[in-house]
């Protein structure tokens, strides 16, 4: 039998917790005090201390460790808790020879036992309804999903399990000061209370018993996704915070001729994910996924690095491709992991020569050149932006695991300063900060920096805006605008995230319907755009992050980009704009253009800002240098930018046809 070490699972709850978690047992040692005492009023003042403080400390005990039972603490040991400590009471004010303190104790008692048919109801339809594949886009009519119980229902720390025995605890409260027969009354209320959530739990647990049956649920699923006959999978697992990582492919995965399904592996990215026409389809065991059966799909696209692709892998009915999510010159746009997949597709003649250099075993054979297709919905005029004042755009990486300090984060050594150098430029310029999704994850740094950058442009927004030239501007047509930005973001959560229900219902209600969801997505989500860059003056610096406004949005209210060296500079580059690239590490300036492709045609900012200026005051000399460049990193400008990536996938599909009819493939 394993031994609990309490100091490694203390060592797990966050110290801004430890006044949560404790505030529990303190009211439960006070429970038992007053009815020692004993004092009716005391009772109930701890009694409800106790029931406010329990629901916060196991929700964060819960988060932080598994299982409750390590520490002894539950929602079953709160309850019996607190009706032994009723009974004490009972007891010392002198009722314990009394019927009504019989009737209380037979009516505890039963109370825990129709407790405990609550909790296995409540398991039951919880696992009923944890379907073994979650879908979007996918007609589940089949399998009779009903809707989902109440949310309070199922509700562990605030639901009728936490609560039923609240009439009890409350009427031993009365009784000490108006008789034991109120706590009588209160057990009986407690008692039929219980009953009637068993029958509650007990009608949605008859209704869904049906799915039960995993192995019939995931053939039904099987067998409708087969249905659409897909083509292509494309295959997405990792942490929730990259969900931007799959979404930033959605559009052009809904542009495809090809038959496309998504394959998701972690049930909680479908809740981050923007809304596609394509059916998904989460697994998240692997032997469901192996299970799965798609005769018709070839081949399989691989947007992120993650442990979990080799269970795909492994399949040998599919030709592997890995897209990545955006291609930089930091080393992870090169990782050695790569020469798993039978293809690595770049955007163009830069990312060849990566791999090359790297020595990372991806072979030049294998490399194929498919332009960035995303940038379809990119303005790429090269116009300015339409505000009155030039705008900066600055989007520094994440602090990252490659190792390479020419390629680090400006955000720890830089950014706090560079933001300060343009929240203070003469003459006057609009900043837009647009962290990294990942900012802060890994150096506590990287998190001082952002909220440190975060307090400058407050400030700088709040000086801006009482000055006299931004005060005379009218501000109705914002402040209408403004008005309308919770409703529309109402809006968009629902269309990714429905309001009500539980997972299986949103798989159900999330099926087949007459209008695509990418479509209402994207008209829902122009009409937000519009009403963000409308809502503030034009003179107000922006902090942006998220789907929300998008990294493509923001290039096409930027006049101008700092970045770091990441995939956001080689993007840029199709707005023909200027740009500069941070060098945190002052390498000599040939060695970083050298070193770094995307820099060629960039300024460059050292540690100290060098640079800055001239980037802000000076003219435009890079501007043929940005266009031999583009065609070097993104491929040869074509009227429509995924022509090349439909090619090459139309190549992949024919020959991975022909080599399953020579039985070179299973």
């Amino acid at each position: 039998m394993s031994t609990i070490n309490p100091r490694k699972l203390l060592g797990r709850v966050p110290v801004t917790a430890v006044a949560r978690i404790a505030g529990f047992p303190a009211a439960l040692l006070g429970l038992f005090l007053a009815a020692v005492v004993p004092s009716g009023w005391a009772f109930a003042v701890f009694a409800a201390a106790d029931y406010l403080a329990e629901p916060k400390a196991l929700r964060r005990i819960a988060g932080s460790m598994q299982p409750l039972g390590q520490v002894c603490l539950s929602l079953t040991a709160g309850s019996l808790l607190r009706g032994a400590a009723a009974l004490v009471l009972l007891a010392r004010l002198g009722d314990a020879q009394s019927g009504a303190f019989v009737l209380t104790a037979l009516g505890f008692l039963a109370l825990h036992a129709l407790r405990g048919g609550c909790a296995g109801l409540l398991l039951f339809v919880w696992w009923c309804r944890r379907l073994p594949v979650v879908t979007r886009n996918v007609d589940l009519s089949a399998l009779r999903i009903p809707d989902a119980p109440p949310r309070l229902l199922m509700d562990l720390h605030r639901g009728p399990l936490a609560l039923v025995d609240l009439p009890l605890v409350v009427g031993v409260a009365v009784a000490a000061a108006a008789g034991a027969k109120w706590a009588a009354v209160g057990a009986g209320v407690a008692v039929l209370a219980a009953l009637v959530a068993a029958g509650w739990l007990a009608r949605h647990a008859w209704r869904g018993r049906h799915l039960a049956a995993k192995g019939k649920l995931l053939r039904v699923v099987n067998e409708q996704v087969e249905a659409y006959r897909p083509e292509v999978v494309v295959y997405f697992s990792g942490a929730l915070e990259s969900a931007y990582q799959l979404n930033g492919w959605l559009p052009v995965l809904d542009r495809l001729r090809r038959r496309v399904v998504v394959v998701l592996r972690e049930r909680e990215m479908l809740t981050r994910l923007d809304p596609t026409s394509r059916p998904v389809v989460c697994l998240p065991l692997g032997k469901d996924l192996t299970a799965f059966r798609l005769p018709e799909a070839h081949v399989a696209l691989f947007v992120a690095n993650a442990a979990n692709n080799t269970h795909l892998l492994r399949l040998p009915q599919f030709r592997s491709v890995y897209l990545g999510h955006g291609d930089s010159d930091k080393p992870t746009s090169s990782n050695p992991f790569t020469k798993v997949y039978d293809e690595v597709w770049v955007a163009g003649p830069a990312g060849r020569e990566r791999y090359a250099r790297s020595g990372s075993g991806v072979a030049d054979a294998d490399v194929v050149e498919v332009g960035r297709p995303s940038l379809g919905r990119l303005n790429a005029t090269g116009d300015p932006s339409s505000s009155p004042m030039p705008t900066v755009l600055y989007a520094p990486t994440w602090e990252g695991f490659h190792g390479d300090p020419g390629a680090a984060t400006s955000l720890t050594g830089m950014g706090p300063r560079i933001v300060k150098t343009l929240l203070e430029h003469e003459p006057p310029v609009r900043l837009l900060y647009r962290p990294h999704p990942l900012t802060g994850t890994l150096d506590p740094r990287a998190r001082a920096a952002h909220a440190e950058i975060l307090t400058l442009i407050d400030e700088a927004n709040t000086a801006r805006d009482a000055r006299e030239e931004f005060r005379r501007q009218d501000t109705r047509e914002q402040a209408a605008q403004a008005a309308r930005l919770p409703e529309l973001a109402r809006r968009l959560d629902e269309l990714r995230r429905p309001a009500r229900g539980d997972e299986a219902q949103a798989a159900r209600d999330a099926g087949v319907s007459e209008e695509p969801p990418s479509a209402a997505w994207e008209s829902a989500l122009a009409e937000w755009n519009e009403a963000y860059w409308a809502a503030e003056g034009w003179w107000r610096h922006r902090v942006t992050g998220g789907s929300r406004p998008g990294l493509y949005d923001c290039f096409d209210h930027a006049d101008l980009l700092i970045a770091d060296v990441s995939g956001v500079v080689t993007d840029f580059l199709a707005t023909d704009k200027p740009y500069a690239v941070t060098n945190p590490a002052d390498l000599a300036p040939d060695t970083f253009r050298t070193r770094y492709p995307a820099a060629r045609a960039a300024h460059l900012i050292g540690s100290d800002l060098t640079g800055l200026d001239a980037l802000l005051n000076g003219t435009d000399p890079l501007a043929d240098d940005r266009k031999r460049l583009r065609t070097y990193l993104l491929g040869p400008a074509t009227p429509d930018p995924l022509a090349p990536f439909e090619r090459a996938l139309d190549d992949l599909l024919s020959r991975s046809a022909n080599a399953r009819t020579v039985g070179q493939l299973p």
